[in-house]
């Protein structure tokens, strides 16, 4: 029937133009946007090819095959599988822990988050949207890490970080009009640096613009680092955007999904089309152990828990 053909012709040219829009992803803020659904696009295109198989339609699966090439390079670095970074041997130097987690704005279970954090018995601890009710209600945290530095502030722009062990030096720091903090940590292997932040969500030209700025501005204060740095937090953008391949590349970090993991963080009420915002990067003066996602607390983002250790070890 003619028309059922003019619906499989129409759906495979809306499945290829789905792979191939992104390639415009420095064009037009919005076209940046559709780099993030990557993995979606893929499980559309494997449904797609299915049913050209099956209809023994060669061409356009040839065409399909090539589209989602182009939607698989970004995404084949992260699976287990690729090789990529993926760590196991024991480096032989103690682990650190480090827990990232938007809280939401938005009430959410600080109970829960509490025992989550117990559970995961991490170093540093990485809070973003730390409004003033947030940091009354997660108040337990200050006992379990004596160390901190806490920028609270209304809506989605408090910031904060809690260390188990010594912090030698820490401040509010600015990216773009934006709250991050970066503390110089002394751990039982060496001193090391982190830079919790969380950049604007590029809903709006203006908003995409700044989050890109201060993706450049991480990036180079990133690099101006000396030594073992982690960068954690909410980056509101994925590791198939440019821009956030920009930021590993000139300030030569490493994403700690890289290698094992394709996990969502964000959001947690619409798991088919969640997509990883909240991210643990390192530099080359740690090895990254694990990545792990954590379990909901009625916010809107999942947190996620990482190991790495030190590669140079400090001696006693």
């Amino acid at each position: 029937m003619r028309w059922l053909e003019r619906v499989f012709v129409f759906c495979v040219a809306l499945v290829v133009a789905l792979n191939l829009v992104p390639l415009a992803a420095r064009l037009y803020w919005t076209l940046e946007l559709t780099t993030h659904f990557r993995v979606q696009y893929l499980a559309v295109t494997a449904l797609m090819l299915a049913v050209a198989a099956l209809r023994r339609r060669w061409i356009p699966v040839a065409v399909l095959v090539a589209a989602g090439a182009v939607s698989a390079a970004p995404v084949l670095p992260y699976l287990p599988l690729s090789g990529g970074a993926y760590v196991v041997a024991d480096t032989g130097v103690p682990p650190l822990k480090v827990l990232t987690v938007n809280v939401s704005y938005r009430p959410f279970l600080p109970r829960r988050l509490l025992e989550i954090v117990r559970e995961a018995d991490p170093d540093i601890v990485v809070v973003q949207e730390l409004t003033p009710h947030a940091e009354r209600v997660l108040a337990d945290l200050d006992t379990a890490f004596p160390h901190y530095r806490k920028f609270p502030a209304e809506r989605q722009y408090g910031i904060g970080l809690w260390s188990r062990y010594e912090v030698e030096s820490g401040a509010t720091i600015a990216l773009g009009r934006l709250p991050a903090i970066q503390a110089r940590v002394r751990g039982p292997s060496g001193a090391f640096t982190v830079i919790g932040v969380h950049l604007s969500a590029p809903m709006t030209q203006r908003r995409a613009a700044a989050r890109n700025q201060q993706l450049v501005e991480l990036a180079a204060l990133s690099a101006a680092v000396d030594g073992p740095l982690i960068v954690a937090g909410d980056f509101n953008t994925t590791p198939y955007s440019p821009y956030f391949t920009d930021l590993l590349d000139t300030a030569r970090l490493t994403d700690s999904r890289r290698g094992r993991t394709l996990s969502p963080s964000w959001p947690t009420m619409l798991r088919l089309v969640g997509i990883p915002i909240d991210h643990v990067a390192v530099n080359d003066g740690f090895t990254i152990l694990s990545h792990r996602r954590l379990p909901n607390f009625e916010s809107d983002h999942f947190g996620a828990l990482v190991e790495v250790a030190l590669r140079h070890a400090e001696q006693p």
